[in-house]
C-alpha cells in the first residue's frame, strides 16, 4: 500500500476543506448557496464525472469479464444495503439518524480518493474493475441512495434524475467502448472534474457550521468507523476469496470498500436542506482513520 499516495490525497482534502471553511466563515458561501451548489454537484457535475471516468479508461477485459464484474459489484451493493438497514439498529442509532448511517455504510469515496490510490497500488489492468465499481456506485446512489435520503416533504414517486440517465449512458458507453467527439469529451471532463473542488469545499462549509466538540464526542461513530473501514472490506474479501473471485477483481473491490464515507450523501442532504452533522462527522472520522485502516486491510489481504 502506497502510504505516500494516501498522504498526498489527505493533504489535498485538508487544503480544499480549509478553503471551504474559510469561505463559509467569511460569508462568501452561506447555507442557501451551499444547498444550491450541492444540487449542482449531485445533478450536474457528478453524473458527468461518471461518464468521464468511463471515457478515460482503456477496456482490456472481455464482455464476459465485464458482465461478471458488474454482477459481483451489484451483489456487493445489495449486501451493503441490507447491512445498512441492520447495522444502525444493532448499534442503537436513533431513528432519525439511521438513514444517514445507512448511506454512510453503503457508499464510500471510491472516486476522488479511491481512483488515485488504486492507480498507485494496483496494476493498470485492474482499473477496469475500479471504473465498474464506480459506475455501480452511481447506479445505486441515484436510485437507492436518493430514495433513502429523500426528505418527508418530497414526493415519493420515482423521478428519472440526471444521475440515473448518466449512469445508464455510462454503462452503454463502457459496454460498447464508444468514443465521443473530442469537444464533447472535453466538456464532459471539465464539468465532471469540478465535482472534487465543489464537494470538498462544501464539506469544509459543513465543518465550519458544525460544533467542533460534537465532531469527536459521539462514541457510536467510532464503532461505526471500525465496522465500515475494517470489518466490511475484510469480510467481503474473505467471502470473495472463498468463492474463487478473480484475484485482481477481489483486490480492486476490497480497496474500494476500504475507502472513507463518500461526499455525495452529504451533498444530497444539503440539497434537501437537512441537518448534515452526522454525515460530516462520519466523513471526517473515516477519512482521518483511513491511513491506518487501509494499511491493516492491505496487510490482511495479502494473507487471504
Amino acid at each position: 500500500m502506497s502510504v505516500q499516495i494516501v498522504f498526498q490525497q489527505m493533504i489535498v482534502i485538508v487544503v480544499l476543506v480549509c478553503l471551504g471553511m474559510g469561505l463559509y466563515k467569511k460569508n462568501y458561501i452561506d447555507d442557501a448557496m451551499s444547498a444550491k451548489l450541492s444540487s449542482i454537484v449531485v445533478d450536474v457535475c457528478n453524473p458527468l464525472l461518471c461518464i468521464s471516468c468511463s471515457l478515460d479508461t482503456e477496456i482490456a477485459a472481455s464482455h464476459r469479464d465485464i458482465a461478471i464484474a458488474v454482477g459481483i459489484a451489484a451483489a456487493v451493493y445489495l449486501v451493503l444495503i441490507i447491512g445498512g438497514m441492520l447495522i444502525p439498529k444493532l448499534c442503537r442509532i436513533g431513528r432519525g439518524d439511521r438513514k444517514f448511517y445507512h448511506v454512510m455504510l453503503v457508499y464510500a469515496n471510491t472516486g476522488f480518493i479511491g481512483i488515485p490510490v488504486a492507480r498507485a497500488v494496483l496494476p493498470p489492468e485492474a482499473m477496469v474493475y475500479i471504473v465498474i465499481f464506480n459506475i455501480m456506485f452511481s447506479v445505486f446512489f441515484y436510485t437507492h441512495g436518493v430514495f433513502v435520503m429523500k426528505s418527508k416533504a418530497e414526493n415519493s414517486g420515482f423521478k428519472l434524475s440526471p444521475g440515473i440517465v448518466c449512469s445508464l449512458l455510462t454503462i452503454l458507453i463502457f459496454w460498447l467502448d464508444i468514443s465521443l467527439p473530442g469537444i464533447v469529451a472535453d466538456c464532459v471532463s471539465y464539468i465532471g472534474n469540478a465535482t472534487t473542488f465543489l464537494s470538498m469545499t462544501l464539506l469544509g462549509c459543513s465543518f465550519a457550521a458544525a460544533s467542533a466538540k460534537t465532531m469527536f464526542s459521539e462514541w457510536k461513530m467510532y464503532l461505526f468507523t471500525l465496522i465500515k473501514m475494517l470489518l466490511v472490506p475484510l469480510g467481503f474479501g474473505c467471502v470473495m476469496s472463498l468463492l474463487g473471485v478473480d484475484r485482481l477483481m477481489l483486490e480492486a473491490f476490497v480497496l474500494m470498500l476500504a475507502m472513507p464515507v463518500a461526499n455525495l450523501p452529504l451533498m444530497q442532504a444539503k440539497k434537501n436542506h437537512e441537518d448534515t452533522e452526522v454525515l460530516t462527522r462520519g466523513i471526517l472520522l473515516t477519512t482521518l482513520f483511513m491511513p491506518v485502516t487501509l494499511t491493516v486491510v492491505s496487510f490482511v489481504l495479502t494473507k487471504i
